[in-house]
């Protein structure tokens, strides 16, 4: 269990990109201009779509390496990971853009998504009568990665203002400048993760099949692109999970990069910097908070798949609720829970339908759904917002995206309640 922690919750640092883009920005701006910082952040950006992407596309092609050779696949998840940061760095001090994607988008995305995948099916194995939880372990500590990671970027201040009573103090990189922030990254997840890699391991006995009784389906990846309009039992479910991912994580992504671009709009928090950094820092609790309590609540159901709709149920609420612009705090939190617990509770529904033996392989597939929705979620978002006028005075920017997140949400149900179908209809057989 603490190997798959260790490696999950550095990993995690990806979803903690909002607290350094506009920095990184003004660096390579070389200005304070906020209409030239405004316009490569925009750029700057991509490098974060450009990792979601990849980390997609890691999670969907390296699963054959996870199911033959657990610490071969964490060690190359890991090389690949260090070695995005200090490229990242680099890119930074040399102010090219073409080499922070190379880091950030590819490196980091490609180690990612490899590390994201290593832990899910070990911990399945090591615990098979709890497997919702047991795979909602790993993945609850990568949502835990962005808060880790925002604390050690921005440190902890807790005390009293304007007196010497201090509770806790502690300096974050970026107090350094941005122009070493990803080598001390680089140093401080270095050690853990390496330890982490020789350390996970796979029980002597496993069991390769549990939960549904259903018998091991066949799985490949050439069966679902080769015949996607005659589809068998194994290859619609897929789909539907496919979207159900794609729609969900699309719809956090809107949200999550972009959290504090939105909470800075002058209708919302305004200037109120400490509150907006520490509802950053929440959201990465309520992402692993999410995670572990759709998980514990979707092995207590009789029908896991219900657990969708109720994630799906909820994110449309707050989302509504949310065009009252004072509660966008209130819903990135929300939406943070209900965005981690579809990727806990995933593996688990994956596993009750298609069986243990290729889990990997298949969880992998779904979430290249993550890759594709990392480029369009997270421009879709800054190209509505940027179409209404932003998020500034007399910009419609913000309610704007709401709607579209809350179409997204509906949208969703409904494939959900077909994927329902599909379930019943093959318990039946």
């Amino acid at each position: 269990m603490l190997p798959a922690f260790l490696l999950a919750v550095s990993v995690g640092q990806i979803y903690a990109f909002t607290n350094f883009s506009t920095e990184i920005a003004r660096h390579l701006a070389g200005s304070a201009d906020p209409a030239v910082v405004s316009e490569l952040q925009d750029k700057v950006q991509w490098a974060f779509s450009f990792g979601i992407f990849f980390l997609g596309m890691g999670a969907a092609f390296f699963g054959k390496i996870v199911e033959k050779n657990i610490r071969l696949s964490t060690i190359i998840g890991t090389t690949l990971f260090l070695s995005g940061l200090v490229v990242t760095e680099l890119g930074i001090n040399i102010k090219s853009l073409a080499t922070i994607y190379l880091g950030y988008g590819f490196l980091i995305g490609l180690g990612t998504g490899v590390i994201y995948i290593s832990p899910v099916k070990t911990m399945m194995l090591w615990f098979p009568e709890h497997k919702a939880i047991a795979a909602a372990l790993p993945i609850i500590s990568f949502g835990l990665g962005s808060t880790l990671s925002t604390i050690l970027c921005t440190g902890i201040h807790w005390g009293i203002p304007d007196t010497s009573f201090v509770i806790l103090q502690m300096k974050g990189f970026m107090e350094y400048g941005i122009t070493n922030v990803f080598h001390a990254y680089a140093i401080f997840y270095a050690v853990p993760m390496i330890a982490a890699c020789f350390l996970l391991k796979k029980p002597k006995v496993q069991v390769q099949s549990f939960g549904s009784g259903m018998p091991e389906l066949e799985f490949s990846y050439g069966q679902l692109l080769g015949n996607p309009f005659k589809m068998k039992r194994g290859d619609s479910f897929f789909w539907r999970s496919w979207l159900f991912m794609f729609l969900n994580i699309s719809a956090g992504l809107c949200l999550i990069p972009l959290a504090k671009q939105m909470m800075r709009s002058p209708d919302v928090y305004g200037d109120r910097e400490e509150l907006i950094t520490w509802i950053v820092a929440l959201s990465g609790l309520m992402n692993g908070g999410g995670r572990f309590l759709f998980a514990w609540w979707s092995d207590r159901l009789a029908k896991r798949i219900n657990i969708l709709l109720i994630i799906l149920a909820v994110s449309a609420g707050i989302m509504l609720a949310s065009y009252w612009s004072v509660l966008i705090g209130l819903a990135l939190l929300v939406i943070n829970a209900c965005y981690g617990a579809g990727f806990s509770v995933i593996p688990a529904i994956l596993a009750d339908h298609f069986g243990m033996t290729n889990i990997s392989k298949i969880h992998g597939a779904v979430l290249s759904a993550w890759g594709f929705a990392g480029i369009i979620g997270n421009q879709a978002a800054t190209r509505v917002a940027k179409a209404f006028g932003g998020y500034g005075d007399g910009g419609h920017g913000y309610v704007a995206v709401v709607t579209m997140l809350v179409f997204v949400y509906v949208l969703n149900l409904f494939n959900v309640m077909s994927l329902r179908k599909v379930a019943a209809a093959s318990q039946r057989r």
